[in-house]
């Protein structure tokens, strides 16, 4: 039986085929993977180099399954190990609670005494934290000593070092999840449980710089947000806003292939509604009543198999220079606004 109980991972295929047969043909009772995120310290691997998609990804776990390292055995103290994905024969299954969670399963198994596995040749990315990383990036494009900042989708407050260590003397965040806005609370000096587009109140040159760490994709109409913070603007105040870029070269790649795979997060990330390229984000900017003042490209290099790809992409007449930029980091300010 392959188990996924983890509704925000990547499983390839490769890391599937070989789970299921560390169990079927390799004399173990449950058999886990490794991964980005583990549960437990038994089942870390690190990544052998960034990926953006699927296609990415699986090129990623067919590394992982050839490197010299890559193979399933006994887990360092079993009863130690847990993982919300695994493999397991069916009679190991029926000694466990009917009542007992997914996640918990290969834990307990081993306690009872069952084999259990760790196959390093079969990699799994796990999608858990990455809306909850501090945007130190983002802090740093805030002038040191600022007087007030907003973070629009705080997340869980992550970013407040960061900020605090910029010397901000006030953060206020704004972000529509509740349990991540109760655990903002606790590091911002006011968090606004709401979405932006719900909130009547009004914060008149109330704020030196505001931040939209990997929001606006995620909106319906990012025009409308930037339309209304305008006014929140101190005179000489900027806007600070990261991006995905969709004009990455493994999505052309992807979709020279009639492939655009939606993941949890990531620059195709399902809860995304609107995409940009270097030219749409300064385009939105201007037409919302912005100045951009920098656009800053984050890069990052490509697979193994991706250089080539990235090499004859960059080849074609006109070709953007953005083609490794993951993302990209806008700092604008209102035109027109004084400055301070």
């Amino acid at each position: 039986v392959l188990v996924q109980a983890d509704a925000e991972a990547y499983l390839p295929a490769t890391g599937a085929r070989r789970l299921l047969a560390a169990v079927s043909g390799g004399g173990w009772d449950f058999a886990v993977p490794v991964t980005n995120e583990p549960e437990s310290p038994a089942t870390r691997c690190d990544p052998p180099f960034l990926y953006q998609t699927p296609a990415l990804l699986d090129e990623a776990a067919a590394a992982v399954a050839a490197s010299g390292a890559a193979s399933a055995g006994p887990a360092e103290a079993p009863d130690a190990v847990r993982s919300s994905i695994f493999a397991a024969r069916r009679e190991a299954l029926r000694d466990l609670p009917p009542s007992l969670a997914l996640d918990e399963a290969v834990r307990e198994a081993a306690g009872r005494g069952k084999k259990v596995a760790v196959d390093r040749g079969a990699y799994v990315h796990r999608y858990g934290r990455m809306d909850a990383q501090a945007r130190e990036d983002l802090a740093a494009k805030v002038p040191p000593g600022v007087r007030a900042v907003l973070d629009v989708g705080c997340s869980n407050g992550a970013t407040a070092a960061a900020l605090r260590a910029g010397g901000v003397g006030t953060i206020t965040g704004i972000e529509p999840d509740p349990g991540d806005a109760a655990a903002a609370a606790a590091v911002y000096d006011r968090v606004i449980p709401s979405p932006l587009e719900s909130i009547e109140e009004e914060f008149p040159d109330a704020f030196d710089a505001i931040l939209f760490g990997d929001v606006l994709e995620h909106l319906e109409n990012p025009a409308a947000a930037l339309h209304r913070v305008r006014p929140w603007l101190a005179p000489g105040g900027r806007v600070v806003a990261s991006v995905p870029n969709v004009g990455h070269w493994s999505v052309i790649a992807d979709l020279l292939e009639g492939r655009f795979d939606y993941v949890p997060y990531s620059i195709l990330s399902g809860t995304h509604v609107r995409f940009f390229t270097r030219r749409t984000l300064e385009d939105l900017f201007d037409a919302c009543g912005y100045a951009v003042r920098e656009v800053e490209a984050v890069r990052c290099p490509p697979s193994p198999r991706g250089e080539a790809r990235l090499t004859r992409l960059r080849a074609y007449p006109g070709a953007s220079p953005d083609l490794d930029a993951v993302e990209f980091i806008a700092v604008a300010e209102a035109a027109g606004h004084p400055r301070g």
